[in-house]
């Protein structure tokens, strides 16, 4: 979504007033490559329970499960804490820009909407009979 303003306080704003369905295309994440060769999508919509790993900042090489996302394009890792004066631990919000999506959330099966988005988007890479087969499934059959 594009705002029309250049004010900062009014791009700001729309961020916060976006509705969930808005949000959802400005929390899309780059995909790991192995990933990637996988199912053939490059980016998809972060969620809670996602493995990442952080490609940069302070936290560089960090891998890790989401615990939470912010309002702010922010997401909290499990893995990535700091320590405060009083000995107690807090994971600072890290953008979710530098962060890679390495596995999906931990579940029997991929969640029906999800599992649909990667089909929808895989179309435009792929040819049809590479759509449900993984890429390395494919080498193998072809050998």
């Amino acid at each position: 979504m594009k705002t029309q303003s250049k004010q900062p306080k009014k791009q700001r704003k729309a961020l916060f007033t976006y509705k969930n369905h808005q949000r959802s295309k400005l929390l899309s994440t780059r995909v790991a490559d192995f990933v990637r060769d996988e199912y053939g999508i490059r980016t998809l919509p972060l969620r809670v329970g996602d493995g990442v790993k952080v490609v940069k900042g302070e936290f560089k090489n960090f891998e890790g499960e989401v615990l939470e996302i912010t309002k702010n394009q922010r997401a909290k890792i499990k893995e990535a804490t700091f320590d405060k004066a009083d000995g107690t631990q807090f994971h600072p919000a890290i953008h979710i820009s530098n962060l890679v999506i390495t596995k999906f959330a931990k579940e029997k099966k991929m969640d029906p909407w999800r599992a649909s988005m990667i089909d929808r988007k895989a179309v435009f890479g792929l040819r049809e009979d590479e759509l449900r087969a993984p890429k390395k499934q494919k080498e193998e059959e072809e050998k």
